[in-house]
């Protein structure tokens, strides 16, 4: 009110057209103290929040971009309109600036999200938000009927999503403890119809789904309340515009420039279009993977074994793929862990057979990501990326190996595309509707194979946790009901009996030779997985090796480079190089200071990375415990 205030002090020099100038009484000075006083209450704010403490933390373009375009959208405000409109409208002008500037000022400064340099960019739009209802109203009084009612329709859907999107922000940062940032979106996008449907039955309760709908009801009942009452404001239309001055067309030029110019420009630089055209850009993540998948047969066609003479066994080699699993929870990894979680892997903690005493991270905490380097020959060590690699399938097929994927995902999910693409290659490919003890039931009606790489995929600890595994085995697993993460543990043990049975039918029946298992990514109990908030558990896994008797006797090198690297760091995007050097699949693409089974194993605590080689494994806090 202390603009409209300002503004009245000026009286009838601000009306007459006679001090139709760029008069510091009529429009520079209300302007000016205007933006200031936004500026200065801004600023008072977000160093309260503590994360701009000095002078030298608000030298950011984007907010300094924010005070211009304040500043502008005054000029243009005052200029076109008259005092009492200004004062008449503004109630209802302030309330979308609000709602996106006291969103994002609270995600940026006080909640200690990351990128606090595009705060700025929400108070840009914060600005052409105040102007929207005015230049709104302009429209509303020149038009009429059909047009009239368009621009109404318009309006209050504007209105309503406006209205949604920091709601929508919010509660993600609510459910998650993080930003919704654009592997979130991934996920969102990626979300299939089951997945819906079990968060929904776990979840969304009657009373969750009710109080959600209510949300939804109120949003629009405040979208058409906001839209009728900006249209009430104008609907008499006098003492709306100030005249047809020079100062006023040279207003009416500015705000119109701001709203269809500016406005539509800056509303892609914020949530959520900014993360929706970050992750369909040139470059992004999700384009990569794209390319991946155009480039994979180009790239294969340069694929060649270093030593053809080297010769390959007869037999099976499994590499099973874990979903969620935190190292931390298996108590053959962790023994002071309180829950029996790993009752058959405990028992192989000695076997001279297996080697497991790794201190092995995920390469990130998405699945998309993880398993698209982990299945590949890029990592985050080298200068390949998933444009130029090759797959583990590839690389045993180029070998000579019958390739067969099982797997208990969705096949046409996004967070499990870049797998999806890899278990596509293989000679056969088994997607399984079912729990992932029927992984053996698949094994039995795979057809023979003297030499056979087998990829088996499971559900192992995905959210929702107690749909993992079967009601009847629950109470069978060992885990206490008192256990606080019940659910999660119940996934932990029903995979170490699942590996268990995969184990002893494959040395049974298939000349088993080897099984790797690792794990896409870990899981923290609070946040689960996610880029926003990060968390070091999140990335700690589960990995193991084993080899048959015959097959250390026929490669008597393996298994005691293998101990010997034991306690040593291990990503899991370096699976590629470990798995084919375990199959005597050495291809072109292969390296073996990324082999932990090779002597020449060069990643060290000094130079293991995660989170896409943006984090040092060496900075886990664990690692000081």
């Amino acid at each position: 009110m202390g603009l409209v205030d300002e503004f009245d002090a000026k009286g009838d020099s601000f009306i007459e057209e006679k001090n139709d100038s760029f008069s510091h009484g009529g429009t520079i000075v209300p302007c000016f103290a205007w933006a200031i006083g936004v500026t200065l209450l801004i600023s008072v704010i977000l160093h309260l929040g503590g994360d701009f403490p000095d002078i030298y933390s608000y030298a950011q373009p984007r907010l300094g971009a924010a005070f211009a375009v304040m500043l502008i959208v005054s000029f243009g405000l005052f200029s076109v309109f008259s005092k009492d409109y200004l004062k008449r409208l503004l109630p209802w002008a302030v309330i979308l600036p609000l709602l996106w500037a006291g969103t994002f000022t609270w995600a940026y400064g006080f909640a200690s999200l990351p990128e606090k340099k595009h705060l700025g960019d929400y108070y840009v739009l914060g600005a052409l938000l105040f102007s929207l209802p005015y230049v709104y109203t302009i429209g509303l009084t020149k038009c009429g009927g059909y047009v009239r009612a368009a621009l109404q329709a318009m309006y209050g859907a504007f209105n309503f999503f406006m209205l949604l999107f920091p709601l929508i922000y919010i509660s993600y940062y609510w459910r998650f403890g993080g930003e919704m940032d654009l592997f979130a979106l991934m996920a969102v996008r990626a979300t299939h119809w089951e997945e819906v449907k079990e968060f929904l039955s776990t979840m969304g309760s009657p009373l969750v789904l009710g109080l959600a709908i209510g949300v939804l009801l109120l949003l629009l009942l405040a979208a058409y309340v906001l839209t009728q009452q900006v249209g009430r404001c104008a609907e008499s239309g006098k003492g709306l515009l100030r005249g047809n001055g020079k100062k006023f067309k040279v207003g009416l030029i500015v705000i119109s420039i701001l709203f269809f110019g500016g406005f539509i420009r800056q509303i892609i630089h914020v949530f959520p279009i900014n993360l929706y055209r970050t992750m369909n850009s040139k470059g992004s993540e999700f384009q990569l993977l794209q390319n991946f998948n155009t480039n994979l047969d180009k790239n294969t066609v340069g694929l060649k074994l270093i030593d053809p003479a080297d010769g390959l066994d007869e037999g099976t080699h499994i590499v099973i793929i874990g979903e969620s699993a935190n190292r931390d929870h298996l108590k053959a990894f962790t023994p002071s862990y309180p829950e029996d979680t790993t009752p058959w892997l405990s028992s192989k903690v000695n076997d001279p057979d297996f080697s497991l005493n790794y201190m092995a991270y995920s390469n990130f905490p998405n699945t998309l990501m993880s398993l698209s380097y982990a299945m590949t020959s890029a990592n985050q060590y080298g200068d390949m990326d998933l444009s130029h690699a090759v797959s583990m399938v590839d690389a045993a097929r180029a070998a000579g190996y019958r390739t067969d994927w099982i797997s208990f995902h969705n096949r046409s999910s996004l967070s499990s595309a870049g797998v999806t693409l890899i278990a596509e290659r293989s000679d056969a490919s088994f997607w399984e509707k079912n729990y992932d003890e029927y992984a053996v039931d698949v094994m039995k009606k795979l057809p023979p194979a003297k030499r056979r790489v087998l990829f088996i995929n499971i559900m192992g600890s995905h959210y929702t946790y107690l749909a993992r595994v079967p009601a009847d085995q629950r109470g069978a697993l060992g885990i206490s009901e008192n256990d606080p993460y019940y659910g999660y543990d119940l996934t932990v043990a029903y995979t170490d009996w699942v590996i268990r049975d995969i184990f002893e039918y494959a040395k049974t029946h298939m000349n088993l030779k080897s099984l790797v298992y690792f794990s896409d990514h870990g899981e923290n109990m609070e946040h689960f997985h996610s880029t926003s908030p990060f968390f070091y558990d999140m990335v700690h896994i589960p990995f193991f090796v084993y080899l048959s008797p015959d097959y250390q006797a026929a490669h008597p090198s393996l298994m005691p480079v293998l101990k010997s690297h034991e306690k040593r760091p291990f990503t899991n995007d370096l699976a590629f190089d470990t798995v084919t050097g375990l199959w005597r699949a050495r291809t072109n693409f292969y390296h073996a200071v990324y082999d932990i089974s090779s002597p020449d194993y060069a990643i060290t605590m000094e130079d293991a990375k995660t989170f896409g080689g943006k984090r040092m494994v060496k900075d886990d806090p664990a690692l000081a415990k």
